[in-house]
């Protein structure tokens, strides 16, 4: 792969504070779509997922991914836990988020709803996944 995964070490408390923006990003992106805002709820979707890991990776291992490629944190996440079947396929779709963060975000262009609708697709199921995750640790 050739990319060194970049992490920095944060107070485990933090994590809630991470929480927080993801919930905030979340609403932020479903007002958006509500609204038909495609291009900006699907940047807020990408911004709350990646918030949402953080969460995690602090509360579960008390870092964060602090490189520029936000792909890497799936490696981070990989580290830190124990992944079943079932929290990979949670973790691939947290990757294709993330393949949507440049697109969406410095890509020049207008999201079409239909665009929207599968990151909105696919963090909804991320965040389903992702908050029982970040619940069930002590």
């Amino acid at each position: 792969m050739g990319r060194k995964l970049s992490k920095k070490t944060v107070d485990r408390n933090q994590w809630r504070k991470y929480l927080s923006a993801a919930e905030e990003y979340s609403q932020g992106a479903m007002n958006n779509y509500e609204n038909k805002l495609w291009t900006s709820a699907s940047i807020l979707f990408v911004h709350a997922a990646i918030a949402y890991t953080d969460a995690l990776t602090i509360k579960a291992g008390s870092v964060k991914s602090a490189g520029d490629d936000h792909g890497l944190v799936i490696y981070l996440v990989e580290q830190i836990l124990s992944l079943s079947i079932e929290d990979k396929k949670a973790i691939n779709r947290l990757g294709k988020i993330l393949g949507e963060k440049s697109k969406v975000s410095y890509g020049g262009k207008i999201y079409t709803q239909k665009q929207a609708d599968k990151i909105k697709t696919d963090f909804s199921r991320y965040q389903t996944w992702i908050t029982a995750k970040i619940d069930s640790i002590a």
